[in-house]
């Protein structure tokens, strides 16, 4: 018989078997749970890492989409090319690599200057891939492709090189590509993609999407330690479009060269001693590598400055947009060390502003027919109303002069227009007010932006008496009135603006809007609201600007029956002239310093009977609109109309 002890012992082991049972079956069932869990539950995540294990996904840029002229001449293309690509991390012993790499073949040292700024930049830790080169010829490819096992680190492939056959000539249009950045979050792939060009600007950028086409993707089956067994395609690129635009090469290269030259001289310096005498100079700008401008007074000068433009005034089709300086967007594809980056950002001619889009100016008296306008649709005065000029305008205790000294006399307005007189339009403006004349000028296209192909463009500034006291919070002023009723003062323009100012006069009946595209939709414009006669006696007055005995264009007609050309010279200050300097007798602007001379400006239209065409030349620091910018427009209509 089992006494007390005996039974409490049983009772206690008993307890604690049961409780250790307890124990092992929730162990048992824990650890049966997650092998089911495993096989059957999270199993496919598991054949993903292991495939992940033992394949590389990589994505295949598409070949993309080339850009071309009206006359599909190719303005931006694609070359074969091969690149190099190193899958970089904080482990990764990239000198090592590096050497081996020159070992077998020769990499451009810019190339690699621009692959250890890349390893310098990088965040501490952060796998990437980093473009090595991409400019590895075939031969060289295969060199290393059949040591690929020496080099699980690195990885290349076939790419498409972007070239630009016009180069400078289209290079502001055209812009350029270069490769992705975070900065294109719009596109959705992996942020370590360096490999991959994207459109920065021009076009390039502007239809990035559309040329860039659809990506492929490409798996390759590796080894633990990273080396390639086999490599298939499982998804196919689409290329990107192309893109067709409005531009003509063949005008677009005759008027950059004819805007370039002004009315200087070309000068070979082929001559040695006379070479190493000029390159001394960092100011001098080469043609060629073999010529240099002379001025009139036989002095080294620069290419001419500023922007020229061509449109239909039909459609709005722009056939030619010069930007001078320009920029060579080959560079870019070259790949660009931050020393030429630099060079060309600070260059003090600004090379990569768009002077056409995003170049801003007082436009002077090319906008004296939208004050016309004004005061006519406004019904202050009619075509026959005069004014005297003696040269000046008093208002209070300012004076105003008028750009002849001596005064025009007395002149009604189409002869205020044909002789540019300041006075005349001195007198309109305090009779209508800025704000009828800021409203006239928004109505033909100034201060606002279109919807032109080009992300880098200007709104400029058309004044009011609201602007400027939401701006400043002063109220406007008379003598402000004055200054904006001949183009100066605050008011500033594009010469894009100014092209299509001149295109709805040419047109009369649509407010046109400019394209870069061809056969885009010809119905997208607004009826003008002008009245007709106003329109047709403001042309009448562009013509008697050109072919009147008194116009400030007289001297470079076109010379030919069927084809004439109509428009309005501007010459801009762009420093003031005090009343001593007045006195002492102005210093011709060809013996000022560049950076104080005026700009010259010409708009206008041609044919004079059907217009067809309108043009805007802006020459910065040209001096007179008359005598500088009105023969380049000249030349570069005969060149259209073949004359």
């Amino acid at each position: 018989m089992k006494n007390k002890n005996q039974k409490h012992i049983e009772k206690t082991i008993s307890k604690r078997f049961f409780f250790l049972s307890i124990f092992k079956g929730i162990v048992v069932g824990t650890i049966g749970w997650k092998f089911f869990e495993l096989q059957m539950v999270e199993s496919r995540k598991y054949e993903k890492l292991s495939d992940d294990n033992q394949f590389n996904y990589l994505m295949i840029a598409p070949e993309r989409g080339r850009i071309l002229d009206r006359k599909m001449r190719l303005l931006a293309g694609n070359m074969d090319g091969y690149s190099l690509v190193l899958k970089w991390n904080k482990k990764t012993k990239v000198d090592n690599i590096i050497n081996k790499i020159l070992r077998i073949v020769q990499i451009n040292q810019k190339d690699l200057n621009i692959f250890y700024d890349q390893i310098k930049s990088n965040d501490i830790g952060v796998s990437k891939e980093i473009l090595i080169t991409k400019n590895l010829s075939q031969k060289e490819m295969s060199k290393l492709a059949v040591r690929s096992v020496e080099f699980p680190e690195i990885s290349f492939s076939m790419t498409k090189k972007r070239v630009y056959p016009q180069g400078i000539i289209a290079g502001h249009i055209t812009g350029y590509t270069g490769p992705y950045s975070k900065k294109e979050s719009q596109i959705k792939i992996k942020p370590n993609s360096s490999w991959l060009d994207v459109g920065k600007t021009g076009l390039e950028n502007f239809f990035d999407t559309e040329l860039r086409g659809k990506f492929g993707r490409k798996r390759n089956e590796v080894t633990s330690r990273g080396h390639v067994i086999a490599s298939q395609i499982y998804e196919n690129t689409q290329s990107g479009n192309d893109i067709q635009t409005s531009l003509d090469m063949g005008l677009q290269a005759f008027a950059i060269e004819r805007f370039e030259k002004g009315n200087n001289t070309l000068v070979s310096i082929k001559n040695q001693i006379k070479k190493k005498k000029f390159d001394n100079s960092t100011d001098i700008i080469y043609v060629n590598d073999h010529y240099v401008y002379k001025d009139k007074k036989n002095r080294i000068v620069n290419p001419q400055s500023g922007s020229l433009i061509v449109m239909d005034v039909e459609n709005g089709e722009i056939l030619c947009c010069v930007s001078s300086p320009g920029y060579d967007p080959n560079i870019f594809s070259d790949g660009l060390e931050t020393s030429e980056w630099n060079k060309l950002k600070n260059n003090l001619r600004a090379p990569l502003l768009n002077r056409s889009m995003a170049g801003v100016y007082p436009p002077g008296s090319t906008i004296k027919m939208a004050v016309a306008l004004a005061a006519l649709e406004s019904g202050v005065i009619d075509y026959n109303t005069k004014f005297f000029c003696s040269g000046s305008k008093e208002l209070g205790s300012s004076t105003f002069h008028c750009w002849a000294k001596d005064g025009h006399g007395k002149l009604n307005l189409m002869e205020a227009i044909e002789q540019s007189c300041d006075v005349y339009f001195y007198e309109l403006g305090l009779k209508i007010g800025i704000d009828k004349i800021a409203l006239m000028m928004k109505k033909l296209g100034l201060g606002q932006y279109y919807d032109v192909e080009i992300n880098d463009r200007s709104k400029g500034v058309v004044p009011n008496i609201e602007w400027k006291l939401k701006r400043d919070g002063l109220k406007w002023s008379l003598g402000e009135t004055l200054n904006a009723s001949i183009g100066q003062g605050y008011i500033l323009t594009t010469p894009l603006q100014l092209t299509t100012m001149v295109s709805r006069i040419a047109n009369g009946k649509f407010s046109l809007t400019p394209t870069l595209m061809l056969n885009k939709d010809p119905n997208r414009f607004e009826s003008l609201k002008i009245n007709p006669k106003h329109l047709d006696f403001i042309k009448k007055s562009m013509e008697r600007v050109v072919n009147g005995r008194n116009g400030t264009a007289r001297n470079y007609k076109i010379g030919s029956k069927e084809i004439e050309m109509a428009g309005k010279t501007g010459t801009v200050q762009v420093v003031r002239i005090s009343e001593s300097e007045r006195e002492k007798g102005l210093i011709k602007n060809e013996d000022r310093p560049w950076k104080r001379r005026d700009h010259a400006l010409f708009v206008g239209y041609a044919p004079v009977i059907k217009p067809k065409y309108a043009i805007s030349v802006v020459v910065e620091h040209g001096g007179s609109g008359s005598s500088v910018a009105a023969p380049i427009a000249r030349d570069v209509f005969k060149y259209i109309f073949k004359v």
